[in-house]
């Protein structure tokens, strides 16, 4: 009998964990489980027996973090080398669980384990997601295997692709998609259970879906009941033995196993047709489990129609700077500098200034350059409270976790903030890496994401404004255009770009604008003295300074001959992108917030 037969009336019992486990009998070995394939198959053909004879119906090959990545921390650089280890790879756990299961004389399926791979992996070398996890899927596929599980993914998109080419080269194939969802039911990307949970039910190549990791089975019924299930698809649950434990530099999780079992037997009754464990279950976990669904069968559920009214995201409230730049008007966003100090008389000085000459939003950088200043979003918030002007605070994904992240937007936003520029963030500088670490939990795109997320799932009555950076000066303008054309599916509204000197920068302006359909501010930066314009011209990475700007300065100009040249320049500029300019990003040099206004002054004259 096929699992597809078998599971419309029964309960199937999956294995439990197979790293923490392989961990707890293998106790200061440097091997981890996935290496064992190879080097000590008899292990992992051992912890395969021991879940089978525990009752599970349903093991996993150890093949979780079996992909590129990991054959380069072995050691194998090349793509050569790393395909033919992980074929071996592949092939030798397929070989040990079809041992397994035969040498246990059970009534059992395997199933494909694939991970996800880290994107910070796809982040620094040039490989193509879906060929990777294609790849991986051949080599199951040409093994034999029919039942393939996706666990510990935190959204949909991969698996979404993947289901569907299993599905066209076996059509009999059994797709399992599990999501890795915290006690609160949102993954580390943002995502919520039931946005997850709704589009795995839409996806006719997924079969099963549920979720793994990350919670003890009593959260895990606390997100699972709240949560919408469908009738047409079979549920899945894999919780972690409770949470971790630190001792003595030793890994531990609860070994109730009662416990355990207890809470799913609740899972159960919402209709979950999978049952097993994940991180720190043991066959005991298993055991205690399959015991007491021995004589339960699969409680049939009820076709919800929540499935069918996904959140519609509604527009940002009491954003004037949106609505303006939404209605094709002319905006104006100016950038102070936050100080490094806690002097902030000139930062609202200046603002109120700008105020004055009809600024449409204040803009605050986080701490560019990686040189440490006062926050942005604090200071946003001390400006939009104190000079009643619209904010928008660049967030830097280099400082910052997840949950900082995701608790600094929250405060934005209760304190009135609704724009902010997502960026990914200058490296720390290489003097001081020893000392300070950058985080990089997101890049600009996967922010925008999670704040897409935040979005649709906290805030569809009052949501966050986002715009992303642009680099016009960029070797090859296809990739940039590529780059933006992600922003904006991620959602971004518009793009402020860097400061523009040349006819070349206004070409590739005009080029963004021709071939997307997006709101683009044009970066000004006044270069108020000979000096100014030659640290930017030699020393700021992605900024074109042409020579005949330089030879506009010498070096005993006085400030006044300096700024009239200033203004002149960006004067030019803003002349010449005025039929392809959303508006316009000033970034104020020195907080001469008196030269920025001039220019805005005499701005309003050419207009």
């Amino acid at each position: 009998m096929n699992i597809k037969e078998y599971i419309k009336h029964h309960i199937v019992i999956m294995d439990g964990a197979m790293g923490t486990y392989f961990d707890s009998l293998n106790t200061g070995s440097e091997a981890v489980a996935e290496d064992c394939n190879l080097l000590a198959p008899e292990k992992i053909k051992s912890i395969h027996l021991e879940y089978l004879h525990s009752g599970a119906n349903l093991i996993r090959t150890n093949t979780f973090a079996l992909n590129r990545e990991f054959a380069l921390s072995k050691g194998y650089e090349s793509e050569e080398t790393q395909t033919a280890f992980l074929k071996d790879c592949v092939h030798a756990a397929c070989m040990i669980a079809k041992e397994a299961v035969r040498d246990s004389a059970a009534s059992a399926w395997i199933a494909a384990d694939i991970g996800p791979i880290s994107e910070h992996f796809f982040q620094h070398v040039d490989r193509n997601e879906k060929k990777e996890y294609q790849f991986l899927i051949d080599q199951f596929l040409n093994e034999g295997i029919e039942i393939f599980d996706f666990e510990t993914f935190s959204d949909i998109e991969i698996i979404r692709w993947a289901a569907r080419y299993i599905k066209e080269n076996n059509p009999n194939a059994f797709v399992m998609a599990s999501f890795a969802l915290n006690r609160n039911g949102y993954t580390s990307k943002g995502f919520s259970a039931k946005r997850l949970f709704r589009e795995a039910a839409q996806e006719s190549a997924i079969d099963c879906y549920g979720c793994n990791c990350l919670i003890g089975a009593s959260h895990m019924y606390n997100v699972l009941k709240n949560q919408p299930l469908s009738s047409d698809k079979y549920m899945m649950a894999l919780p972690n033995s409770g949470y971790p434990q630190i001792i003595r530099g030793r890994t531990f999780y609860s070994d109730s196993a009662q416990y355990y079992t207890d809470k799913m037997l609740y899972i159960a009754d919402l209709g979950f047709n999978i049952l097993g464990g994940c991180c720190g279950t043991t066959p005991k976990h298993i055991l205690t489990l399959s015991e007491a669904m021995k004589k339960r069968k699969p409680v049939l559920r009820k076709q919800t129609t929540d499935f069918d009214h996904p959140a519609v995201v509604s527009k940002s409230k009491n954003n004037p700077f949106l609505e303006k730049l939404e209605k094709g008007e002319t905006v104006i966003a100016v950038e102070l500098d936050p100080p490094f100090d806690q002097n902030e008389e000139k930062l609202l000085e200046g603002s109120y200034q700008l105020k004055q000459h009809k600024v449409d939003i204040i803009t605050l950088a986080d701490s560019p350059l990686g040189r440490s200043r006062a926050d942005s979003f604090l200071l946003a918030s001390r400006i939009h409270t104190m000079v009643d002007i619209p904010v928008m605070p660049h967030i830097a994904c280099r400082d910052r976790n997840r949950i900082s992240m995701h608790s600094t937007i929250l405060g934005g936003h209760i304190n009135g903030i609704r724009n902010m520029l997502i960026v990914t963030g200058d490296p720390v500088p290489t003097g001081e890496r020893d000392t300070t670490k950058a985080v990089f939990d997101f890049n600009s795109i996967q922010f925008m994401n999670y704040v897409k997320e935040i979005n649709r799932e906290l805030l569809n009555d009052d949501v966050f404004a986002y715009g992303g950076a642009v680099n016009q000066n960029q070797a090859n303008l296809d990739k940039v255009i590529e780059r933006m054309q992600k922003k904006m599916d991620a959602g971004a509204s518009y793009f402020l770009t860097q400061p523009i000197y040349s006819v070349s920068d206004i070409m590739r302006i005009k080029e963004m604008k021709a071939r997307l359909n997006t709101k683009i501010l044009c970066g000004i930066m006044p270069l108020i003295s000979y000096r100014n314009a030659l640290f930017m011209k030699n020393e700021m990475p992605g900024i074109f300074v042409p020579d005949e700007v330089i030879s506009k300065y010498h070096p005993d100009m006085t400030r006044e001959e300096a700024e009239t040249v200033a203004r002149s320049i960006s004067l030019s500029v803003i002349r010449q992108l005025k039929d392809v300019a959303d508006g316009y990003y000033f970034m104020t040099p020195f907080n001469r917030v008196s030269l920025i206004c001039d220019i805005i002054e005499q701005m309003e004259v050419l207009s």
